[in-house]
């Protein structure tokens, strides 16, 4: 009787097993996709022109598609961006003084604040990707510390780490001959090993017998540099600063990011001859020194000077982080504006326009996932309420993974400045506005 209970016992909990697991499959397959459709806007790809009047679908936190007259699904969200321009998100390539509170000793990710207020001013300057510095080098050492790319999901700790870390920290610029000359003879010992291990695999291959090569200790940040699985970060303003870098990837051959470059203009030539990225600020202003022959200090056409050599560049503010005091277009709330002043000393608004979106994303090693509009890449998407290097415009909605994050018409910040046409608010999920017009200065725009 009582092996009789348990086997009806046993059969009818199996029974409600699969009843539970078709009921799961059932609601799984009935479940529908979430779908935002962002219509009319002027789509600035960054690698393939301008889309007018054209259409973004986003799915499952991915460009599904873009272009002309598509179809849209009848249960998609719409957002009606008609006179607006849509573009991807802006990338900043360098970043100080965010979102964490106390860096730890090992990992930007583990110190990661979402509810910080620099994460909600990021996504009101429509900056989706940004590299953020943590920790440098410690004491005498050469490299080392922490940095990561992050996006600012406000309110999502999971979606923020992009990568970790995305580069080695340098501190061996100017003054620190001890640091550099440390570097100098642990790169050599990297380069060694390599080759020893070379020689062990070929030693291998053919059936003989080697001993493997002892790895030197504290070598492993310059193998990843000899190997080219991360770039060295590396600060050079000047001209002998940067030459003095550059005698550094003679010798080896690892990928160089020089940041601070003032003056890069006077020896972009060397530069490009090593594929050498750089950042550069354009509005950086340094006077010539009057002690030297040569050409130095600062130069509007800095940025149209390294483009005409070939110099693949990113371009950031004065001041790399978001704030809401201090000087006006120096930080990183009006990023394009910068850029745009590389315009003014010369440089074509295409580039200008990739040194703040897909050719800093290149710089960062994350243009596979963002920097442009392009199906299939992560739907880092902001819609402007007109040219992105007018003084003026704002930024109307931030869309992050596919997720609307920042909305103007609903900000702290921001709600009560109006359009140009008047307007107090743009495009809004709840309520889309009625088509605006083309700002007066976009009339004319060639497409880039």
């Amino acid at each position: 009787m009582i092996r009789h209970m348990r086997l009806s016992i046993c059969r009818w909990s199996t029974f409600l097993v699969v009843i539970a697991l078709s009921a799961g499959a059932v609601q799984t397959s009935s479940a529908k996709e979430e779908i935002t459709a962002i219509k009319g806007g002027d789509l600035y790809t960054i690698t393939s022109g301008i889309i007018r009047n054209g259409t973004i679908l986003i799915r499952d936190g991915k460009i599904w598609k873009l272009g002309q007259n598509l179809d849209v699904p009848k249960d998609a969200k719409v957002i009606d961006a008609g006179g607006k321009v849509v573009m991807p998100g802006l990338v900043a390539a360098s970043t100080l003084y965010m979102p964490a509170a106390g860096f730890a000793p090992d990992k930007v990710g583990d110190s990661l604040d979402p509810f910080n207020y620099s994460i909600s001013l990021a996504l009101a300057s429509g900056v989706t990707s940004i590299f953020l510095q943590g920790r440098g080098p410690s004491g005498r050492d050469p490299i080392g510390g922490t940095n990561a790319v992050i996006k600012p999901t406000y309110g999502d700790l999971d979606s923020m780490l992009v990568a970790e870390p995305v580069a080695e920290n340098a501190n061996i610029g100017s003054g620190r001959w001890m640091q550099r000359t440390d570097f100098i003879l642990k790169m050599r010992q990297a380069k060694d090993y390599l080759r020893r291990l070379a020689d062990h695999e070929k030693a291998k291959a053919k059936n003989e017998k080697a001993e493997a090569p002892k790895k030197p200790s504290g070598i492993d940040p310059y193998l990843r540099l000899l190997r080219s699985e991360t770039p060295l970060r590396l600060t050079a303003m000047t001209a002998s600063e940067i030459l003095k870098a550059l005698e550094l990837v003679d010798e080896f051959p690892f990928r160089l990011i020089l940041e601070d470059t003032l003056e890069a203009w006077t020896v972009a030539e060397e530069i490009a001859a090593r594929d050498v990225a750089v950042i550069v600020t354009p509005r950086a202003k340094q006077r010539p020194n009057e002690w030297i022959s040569h050409p130095s200090g600062s130069n509007v056409e800095n940025a149209a000077i390294l483009k005409k050599a070939g110099v693949k560049f990113a371009i950031i503010p004065a001041t790399p982080y978001f704030a809401l005091w201090g000087v006006a277009g120096r930080d990183l709330m009006t990023l394009p504006m910068e850029a745009a002043f590389a315009v003014s000393g010369g440089l074509d608004e295409q580039t200008a326009l990739e040194a703040i979106t897909i050719t800093a994303a290149e710089i960062l090693g994350i243009d596979n996932r963002v920097g442009s509009l392009q199906e299939g890449k992560d739907a880092d998407v902001i819609v402007l309420d007109g040219h992105p290097f007018h003084y003026n415009t704002f930024v109307e909605l931030t869309f992050v993974n596919g997720k609307l994050l920042y909305e103007k018409s609903k900000s702290t910040y921001f709600s009560h400045i109006r359009d140009y046409d008047g307007k107090a608010n743009g495009p809004s999920l709840d309520a889309p506005p009625e088509h605006s017009p083309l700002r007066p200065d976009m009339t004319e725009q060639e497409p880039l």
